[in-house]
């Protein structure tokens, strides 16, 4: 064997990871979905946002259309709920279920019960959002 022939089968029995080289296979299984999931992660924060002013407008439009309930009330209640996630988000899990059950018993006892189970969920979608956001 001369040279030239000792050569090429060292050049073709060289394996791709020992010269840094990446199959394409390889590269396109690390690519598909990581640009979604890329953008999931980055925009993750205002995702929750989002689907926290969602759940906001869909409590007042359902406390003033569904409910009959008069619009200033109900805007007042909302704005109370997010004030109360911002506040106590860094409590205990058991305070905010304490204050969960206290919601409802209290909207039993002024008669607007579906309301305040809104409110209650509202408040608990809050404080998830806002533990996601800060982690």
């Amino acid at each position: 064997m001369n040279e030239n022939e000792t050569n090429k089968k060292e050049h073709t029995t060289e394996k791709p990871q020992e010269t840094g080289r990446v199959p394409i296979k390889q590269r396109r299984k690390k690519s598909q979905g990581g640009a979604a999931a890329a953008a999931l992660r980055e925009n993750k924060s205002m995702l929750l946002l989002f689907a926290v002013i969602v759940a906001a407008l869909m409590v007042i439009l359902i406390g003033i259309l569904a409910l009959d309930m008069s619009a200033v009330p109900v805007c007042a209640v909302v704005l109370i709920e997010t004030g109360m996630a911002a506040c106590l988000h860094d409590v205990p899990i058991w305070l905010h279920g304490l204050v969960v059950v206290l919601q409802i018993v209290v909207g039993a006892l002024c008669g607007c019960l579906i309301f305040t189970i809104l409110g209650g969920a509202l408040y608990l979608l809050g404080i998830v959002a806002l533990k996601f956001i800060r982690d």
